[in-house]
């Protein structure tokens, strides 16, 4: 398991599915050229996250507080089957608290 602290990403769809919202973001990083290589992942929003990811829209910009990114195996020989899973347990919509100017500046 790996922590995930102050992190950006970019929201592309939530989903409620009652107990946790389901969800699909993006993040980038700059590779040695100075390009962009952007991730998609996966996430399920739970916690003090759930409730506040159901005001998520299309193209919001947020900094996770705190979450995590597990691999999970199940299965045995040719039936092993590895699932990553990424959790959200807090962020703040960045794209709700900073002026346009702001966002331009985030490395999303």
């Amino acid at each position: 398991m790996f922590r995930i602290e102050n992190a950006y990403a970019t929201v592309w769809s939530v989903e409620d599915k009652g107990n946790y919202v389901k969800g699909r973001i993006s993040t980038s990083e700059k590779n040695k050229e100075g390009k962009y290589v952007n991730s998609n992942w996966f996430v399920t929003f739970v916690g003090k996250a759930k409730e506040p990811a159901l005001a998520l829209s299309t193209k919001d910009r947020i900094k996770i507080i705190s979450g995590k990114i597990s691999n999970t195996t199940t299965g045995e020989g040719e039936d092993k089957k590895s699932y990553l899973n990424v959790v959200i347990f807090d962020f703040e919509n960045m794209s709700n608290s900073q002026t346009d100017n702001q966002m331009d500046d985030l490395p999303f």
